[in-house]
């Protein structure tokens, strides 16, 4: 058990891409890995969107017109990191590649919608996960760049599809601390129940 607490531990948010491409070889083992993740039912409800060079550059595009709006006026954000903030959204920091993780949503049934979330962010998590194992950094982006029209009009997603990740892949040019765990002797986020 040790070594996957290792990678668990040791994966980080990556954020600065070395401008090297990946193998495509390596970016299939990763995929492999996401699609051995848990599902509800096995019902296995991801698809994988592999973008790179015009693809990646436009997804990009949609990301840095809506920082360089939204994150000057965003005060919960410190202005230390502002700046960086928007320059990152410029490229994915250089990463080569992208990892768009979708889910099937169903309008009828939000119960099952929510099982497909979950269980795509299972493969989002494995791909984190599997890259660490490929020497690779990844970070996991949400917010208005998985939701833009614009995005998903990129991936020609259909009505029923929607994104769980967008997962820039790339070699670290940095390798971040470690940031620390709030209650990490899990005092006040575990509740024992009949112990």
């Amino acid at each position: 058990m040790g070594d996957i607490i290792n990678t668990i531990k040791e994966r980080r948010s990556v954020r600065k891409y070395k401008n090297i491409d990946v193998p495509k070889e390596k970016i299939k083992r990763i995929l492999e890995a996401a699609n051995w993740a848990p599902s509800n039912a096995n019902s296995q409800p991801w698809k994988f969107y592999v973008l790179k060079k015009e693809y990646l550059n436009k997804v990009s595009n949609v990301f840095y017109k809506w920082s360089k709006e939204y994150i000057p006026k965003a005060d919960y954000i410190p202005e230390n990191k502002k700046n960086d903030m928007i320059e990152y959204s410029k490229n994915f920091g250089g990463a080569q590649n992208l990892i768009v993780v979708t889910y099937q949503a169903y309008e009828s049934d939000k119960h099952r919608t929510e099982e497909s979330l979950m269980a795509s962010c299972a493969a989002v998590q494995n791909i984190c996960l599997a890259a660490k194992e490929e020497d690779l950094g990844t970070v996991w982006i949400t917010g208005h760049v998985t939701h833009d029209p614009e995005t998903r009009n990129i991936l020609n997603l259909n009505n029923n599809e929607k994104i769980a990740a967008i997962i820039p892949v790339g070699y670290p040019a940095i390798n971040p601390p470690a940031p620390p765990r709030e209650d990490s002797n899990l005092v006040d986020k575990v509740k024992w129940m009949g112990f």
